[in-house]
């Protein structure tokens, strides 16, 4: 490749061998046929009933990726309104509430009202490639982030975003940009699955190691360990912390399923507690906290142990306490990571609403609940072999990371830059 300076914002700083010359710069509204996504009413048995025509929602751009070729719901041919079914390779583009996704469908298909949708115009399919323009919407994604809407529900500023330039090289350029940045998503998938692969390998491995439902002993042991684990209460274990921040600690905590409690500033990279944070609670490292909210794959919230740093602080919406014994911190973080105090939480979640999106879990209800426990020297045995797989996750889960960037960087570089 070529280094170019940026002409006029309208050349990219990277080209390939043989591509010269200013990008032409039409409107969005130029080159797209726009038109609105919509909901077919639920009530309307024979819109839904038997459907075969893909509709997409927003959870199907977040767990499948941006490139779709199916969806979990399907609506009839009598749902379709007048003005047709959304195009293949056409874009549909996240436009109000969350903002700036986009995919790419590549099957005939609808999405719901929360989507714009982008096709090429008949007159111009020629002159595009679909792959380069679906790249191309990384960076309509982040104008849409910069320039909605406020009050009420958040929606793109959609005259000013139809008259922004689409950049537009030579189709030949198209396609050299597009097979680059498709190597690199490859590259970025085949990682995700080896990140995905250890993951499903620990779970498989914890069910193995420790006892399951109406069970008292592992399936699998390591040599010289026999008997059954002993049935203790969380109150015997651990002891509940309540230390008041009267130091104003500033440092505010999160709970990420990747690193545990880690600070607001590092995984949001802003603060949104309180601006008076001396009545949170102040934790030490290897102390745990519980938050109670349900999450993706956490239904009954999360409970970590502070690993990142010596102190920090959290809500006193969360249960916090310690480990009686230090030397057992490392296997209870791997028991309830197991999810295995779960069917415990759900006998006293109680009837009712949440609280602040919190699940009703009566503090001492919480350590009153059953553990099961094992000598501390299998203990540390099935904390050392979950542990390495934790490291070797989160030394592939960095290299996904360092993919992602370097995608990111080339993406920048082989665009204009438009602002």
């Amino acid at each position: 490749m070529d280094m170019s300076e940026t002409i006029n914002n309208c050349t990219p700083h990277l080209r390939f061998p043989g591509c010269t010359g200013k990008w032409e710069t039409p409107s969005i509204d130029e080159v797209f046929d726009v038109r609105n996504g919509y909901t077919p009413s639920k009530y309307v048995a024979e819109y839904w009933e038997g459907g075969t025509i893909p509709w997409f929602r927003m959870e199907d751009i977040r767990e499948n990726g941006g490139i779709l070729t199916d969806a979990i719901q399907h609506i009839t041919p009598q749902a379709v309104k007048g003005s047709g079914l959304f195009k293949k390779n056409s874009i549909i583009l996240a436009t109000t509430a969350t903002i700036g996704v986009h995919a790419m469908v590549i099957a005939d298909s609808l999405a719901n009202q929360r989507f714009t949708n982008f096709s090429i115009r008949k007159s111009l399919i020629d002159k595009y490639s679909p792959m380069f323009v679906y790249y191309a919407f990384y960076g309509i994604d982040e104008w849409c982030k910069r320039n909605t809407n406020a009050g009420g529900l958040l929606s793109v500023n959609m005259p000013a975003l139809l008259k922004q330039p689409f950049f537009t090289p030579s189709l030949d350029e198209q396609i050299k940009i597009a097979e680059c940045l498709e190597a690199e998503d490859q590259m970025i998938f085949a990682q995700e699955q080896k990140v995905e692969s250890l993951k499903a390998h620990k779970k498989g491995l914890m069910q193995q190691l420790f006892p399951q439902s109406g069970e008292t002993t592992p399936r699998l042991r390591f040599p010289g360990f026999t008997g059954e684990w002993e049935e203790k209460k969380m109150g015997d274990v651990f002891t509940r912390i309540t230390r008041r921040n009267t130091e104003n600690n500033q440092n505010v905590l999160t709970i990420s399923a990747q690193y545990g409690l880690i600070s607001q500033l590092d995984f949001f990279k802003k603060s949104v507690a309180a601006a008076d944070v001396t009545g949170y609670y102040l934790l030490n490292k290897g102390e745990f906290a519980y938050n109670k909210s349900s999450s993706q794959g956490r239904p009954f919230g999360a409970i970590k142990p502070l690993r990142l740093y010596d102190k920090g602080v959290v809500s006193t919406l969360y249960i916090c306490f310690k480990c009686n014994d230090p030397m057992e911190i490392d296997f209870w973080d791997q028991y309830f990571d197991a999810g295995l105090l779960d069917k415990e939480l759900l006998s006293i979640a109680q009837e009712g609403a949440r609280n602040h999106g919190l699940l009703n879990i009566p503090t001492s209800g919480f350590f009153g609940l059953s553990v099961l426990s094992p000598s501390i020297d299998e203990q540390q045995k099935i904390a050392s072999c979950l542990s390495t797989l934790d490291d070797a996750i989160r030394a592939e889960n960095d290299k996904l990371e360092a993919l992602k960037d370097h995608k990111k960087g080339l993406m920048q570089h082989l665009f204009p830059n438009s602002k």
